[in-house]
Formats: C-alpha cells, structure tokens, sequence
C-alpha cells in the first residue's frame, strides 16, 4: 500500500497532465462546436484546473492563451495577443508603484496603527477594526497588496502579546481572517479595488459598450451591493467570533509604541500620500478634464503620478527607487490579469461563449429571479475554488453573451457577477488577502469552514438586492 506522501506526490503530476488532456479531449471529441470553439472551452477548462489545483503558479497558467494559440492555430494571436497589453494592466503597475511607496516609507503602518489606537483593545473590537480597515484601504488597493501590508503588523502585535501560531490560536486565525475577508469584500467597492473589477470593466467596453467606462459609473451602481456584503459579512463574524471577549492585554500600548517608533511624518512619506491622492482624485474626476486632455485616463495618471515616485527627491531621497519597487510589485497579479482577459477574448472570438450561452439562455430568458440565481450562484461558486480575476474571466463574457442573446439588457447582470466572483473567502485560491493570510499561518480549516458558510449568506443577499436593483431601479442598467 503506497504511503500518504507517496499518493501526495503524485498528485501534481496527475493535475499537471489532468489540464492538457482536458484541452486535448476537447479538440478531437466532435461535440456539436467547430473545431475553434472546441479548442477555447479545452483552453477554458485547462487554465480552470490549473488556477483550481495550482500544480503551477497562476501566473504560469496565464500565459497558455499564447503558447496554445500559436500550436494550434484555433484563434489569432493578434487576437490574444493584445490582452497582454491593455490600458488597464498599466493601471495595476502603477497602483502597484504607488502602494510601494506607501510601504517603502511606512505610511501603511501609520495608517493602521492610528486608527487603531482610536479604537481601542477589546478583541472583538480588534476584530472588526482590522476588518473595517481591509475594506476601506482596498476600495482604492490592490486586495493583495493591503493584505501583504497589514498581515505583518497583525502578527507583529500577536507575537508582542504572546501568539507564536496563528493556526493555533483562535483569536489570532480571526484576526487573519478580518483582513483576508476585508479585502474581498472592500474590493468591490471600486475599480481599483482588484484585478476582476478592471478586467469586467475592460469586458464591458469591448463587448457591450464599446466607449470607455467611467470609474464612477461603477462606484454608484456598486454601492448598494457593496453595503449589503460589508453589513452581512459584519454581522457574521459577530457570530462567528462572538468567543473572542475580553481585551488584549498590552495591544494598545504596543500600538503606541509602533507608532512613536515611526517618528513624525517624513517629507517623502507625504509625497506618497499625495501622489496617491492626486492619481485617485484624477480616476474620479475624469469627467472634469476628459475633453481637453481625451487619452489622459485613469491607467495613464496611476502611471504618470507612479514615475513621479522615482523623480521627485524630497530631502535629497527619491519617493521611491526601482531596485525596491520591483521587488513590491505583484508581477503574477498583471499576469493573472492579462490571461484572465486574454481567455475572456478568445472564449467570445472563437464562438464558444456564444455556444455555451446558447445553454444558458432558457434559463434567461425573461431575466428574472432565476436568471439572477443562476449566475450569481455560479459566479459565487467558482470564485470559491479559483482566483476572482479567473473567475471573472470566466463568468463575467458568458453572462454578457448569454443576455444579448435573450435579447436583454446585461448590465445588471454583469454588476450582480462581478459582486459575487469579489467574494472569495473559503481558500487562499480564492483571493489575494485569503492568499497572504493563509501565507502567514491562519488556520485553513476555520478558512473554509467559515468563508463558505459566509459566502453561502453573501449569496443570498447579492440575489435578493441584485433582483431587486435589475427590477426596479432603471439607473442599474446603465454604463
């Protein structure tokens, strides 16, 4: 009888060999699509086990939409290609840029540590703060990057009051998991709160509206859905961790003194808070200047503030130096990104999208409670198991095609989607803050365990107020 570790080690083989012969099966086996469409649901199926089983990085599985295209011939590189590319992947290098900045001077910690030494020690209290702080920073953060900045102090402070383990420690893994479920949930509120959020808006420009999308178009059609998932996930992990009373002893006065330890404000920390400011008040107010400076949008002035982080040189000292941005920089996320929507491409350029929304358009048709159901459920359901930029990738063109195919407006649609694949939280697969924070020790069962029991209630409240917003509020339509 083989040994367990013998069965576990074969297990990234049988997954590393699992993918191509999905992608292989799909391009002999006639299953009523031409031979190109075949090929885009294996490449679909192939990236989906690889992003879910990772016998590789995801980044790596991005990449297969060149390498497959240019063996098999199913879709043209100048297709694909371009997704490499696009506007929005200069949006996440230079939002990547400026949140080094905020890190290479400390600005993140000061941030943190003041609002929570306003707050106070309670553990429940803590908890919900470092949740509360998740959500805010990533509304205009990378999830991943907010969570890489805060998971340090959380173990920091839990080291000074005695927690080696998170894993072993139940305060300390509910402390892991308010960020980590923070920075899903925050993440929807805007744009730049995450990779999925700019690749449904690169989506909706390509395959719906054709002109560019306005970042406060997205801000107020997402606003209700946003309340409603921060105010449930809220309330459940009342419940969850309502175990946790009592204060931390010594937490406030390591805050206070972490935050002393930083000194005053430095001159090129204030150039990161500001550069930063000016790029998202740009993002915002692009209606302001848009017809005087037309190719000025937000992805040109994240980068155009981003190099102003190596120019200006307060004190003598640049903002920020290459050597140490590179190394910040979330190099497998731009990846990520570019595959995602390099799939979504060939997926609609192929005809498969359309094959695939063919089966779903019964269940459309009419656009109503079951409509809603359906894609939110499976919107909800994949984000669980793989990364939101995939799920996205996946879900977010085929709910496009299947309602212009029912003949129906798809922009509610498309919001209620993008609203549930922001929502992984039951594994580090699932998301970037549920990635960092299974990095740092939390325990995975109580991540599984409580992030599908959450997701399961999110589920429910993004069908019942999506329903309801596609019904009766005409504004959810528009773009």
């Amino acid at each position: 009888m083989p040994s367990t570790s013998a069965v576990a080690g074969k297990a990234p083989i049988l997954h590393l060999l699992a993918g191509p012969t999905l992608f292989l099966a799909a391009l002999v086996v006639p299953f009523g699509m031409p031979y190109e469409a075949r090929a885009a649901v294996g490449l679909l199926a192939w990236m989906a086990w690889w992003w879910v089983s990772a016998p590789v990085h995801l980044a790596v599985t991005a990449l297969l939409p060149l390498a497959t295209a240019a063996l098999f011939d199913f879709v043209s590189l100048d297709v694909v290609l371009p997704a490499y590319a696009t506007n929005l992947i200069v949006l996440l290098l230079g939002a990547n840029i400026l949140a080094a900045a905020w890190i290479r001077w400390g600005l993140d910690r000061r941030i943190a540590l003041t609002a929570l030494l306003t707050v106070g020690t309670g553990k429940k209290r803590q908890i919900l703060t470092w949740f509360a702080i998740a959500v805010a920073l990533s509304t205009v953060l990378p999830n991943t990057i907010v969570a890489a900045a805060m998971m340090p102090i959380v173990v920091a402070m839990l080291r000074f009051i005695g927690v080696a383990e998170l894993r072993e420690s139940r305060f300390g893994t509910a402390l892991g998991l308010a960020v980590a479920w923070g920075t899903s949930v925050g993440g929807l509120a805007t744009p730049l709160g995450g990779a999925p959020n700019l690749l449904t808006v690169s989506f909706i420009e390509e395959s719906v509206t054709g002109r560019e999308f306005l970042f406060m178009t997205w801000v107020t059609r997402m606003l209700p859905l946003t309340v409603t998932i921060a105010a449930v996930s809220f309330l459940y992990m009342m419940r969850a961790f309502q175990g946790e009373q009592g204060s931390v002893e010594g937490s406030r006065e390591y805050f206070r003194k972490e935050l002393r330890g930083l000194g005053a404000m430095s001159a090129p920390e204030r150039w990161a808070l500001a550069l930063f400011v000016a790029a998202t008040a740009a993002a915002f107010t692009r209606e302001l200047y848009a017809s005087f400076l037309p190719s000025f949008q937000p992805p040109f002035a994240f980068l155009t503030f981003a190099l102003l982080c190596f120019v200006l040189r307060p004190g003598g000292e640049p903002v920020l130096r290459w050597e140490f941005a590179q190394g910040k920089i979330v190099w497998g996320l731009l990846y990520l990104f570019a595959g995602g929507a390099a799939l979504g491409r060939t997926l609609s350029e192929t005809g498969a999208a359309r094959a695939i929304a063919e089966l779903l358009v019964p269940y459309a048709s009419g656009g109503g409670f079951v409509a809603v159901a359906l894609f939110s459920l499976l919107a909800m359901a994949i984000t669980q198991i793989t990364s939101n930029t995939a799920a996205a990738a996946v879900t977010v063109p085929i709910a496009i095609t299947t309602f212009e195919r029912a003949g129906l407006d798809p922009m509610p649609f498309v919001y209620i989607v993008a609203a549930a694949v922001n929502c992984g939280f039951a594994l580090p697969s699932s998301a970037g803050g549920p990635a960092v924070s299974a990095g740092y020790g939390v325990n995975l069962r109580t991540m599984f365990t409580g992030g599908l029991a959450l997701a399961g209630l999110v589920w429910i409240a993004i069908l019942l107020v999506g329903f309801a917003l596609a019904q009766w509020w005409p504004g959810f339509a528009a773009s």
